[in-house]
């Protein structure tokens, strides 16, 4: 599983599934966790999608890539076993990441207000992380797992920088007009009975 060196290296080991789930979690946690707070008056919303539809795309495609980490899991305890999961796990969390995006696009701006800036906010995170999934993909899948160190090998590769990503995240999810949605979608509920027994 992925797992953060200073937020920046993967970590191949037996451990790998429980640190994909950590980073999966953090980065569900930090996508639907929202705020308590909502605006008791929100001023007129421009045109777009209905919040709880968009935020339900939102959690359901981090879903996706939480379930992916059961390919992780599952691997067997070898390295080509690892290398093998983590690579079904990156196929699994970068077409999530993309079809997020995808998704996000066809509904259009939540109808809140600075809808089109959340929009940008959203679907470029989920571009760029499937971007970057994919780049660590194609390095991880240029490693050999029969080298004596493969898994240093493995470990050295660098990681996404989350750090800006989550920030936007943070603010795009405790959004006062988006947080009851965020609450409200099946999918954020599901997502959050997910990382609480995770």
């Amino acid at each position: 599983m992925l797992t953060s060196r200073r937020g920046r290296g993967v970590t191949v080991g037996r451990s790998c599934g429980g640190a994909a789930a950590v980073l999966a979690l953090g980065l569900a946690l930090t996508g639907c966790g929202g705020s308590a707070n909502v605006a008791p008056n929100p001023p007129a919303a421009s045109a777009g999608s209905e919040p709880v539809a968009w935020a339900g795309a939102f959690c359901g495609g981090l879903g996706d890539v939480i379930g992916g980490v059961s390919a992780i899991s599952n691997a067997q305890p070898t390295p080509e076993g690892q290398k093998d999961g983590l690579l079904k796990f990156s196929d699994i969390a970068q077409q999530a990441f993309a079809s997020t995006a995808q998704k996000l696009q066809q509904l259009g701006p939540p109808k809140i207000t600075d809808g089109k800036q959340v929009q940008d906010t959203a679907v470029g995170f989920f571009s760029n992380a499937s971007q970057t999934v994919g780049v660590q993909r194609t390095k991880l899948a240029g490693l050999d797992p029969n080298d004596p160190d493969f898994v240093n090998k493995a470990g050295h590769l660098a990681g996404p920088d989350l750090g800006a990503a989550s920030t936007q995240m943070q603010q795009l999810t405790s959004n006062k007009e988006l947080a009851p949605a965020f609450r409200t979608a099946p999918q954020c509920q599901q997502l959050s009975a997910t990382a609480g027994h995770r």
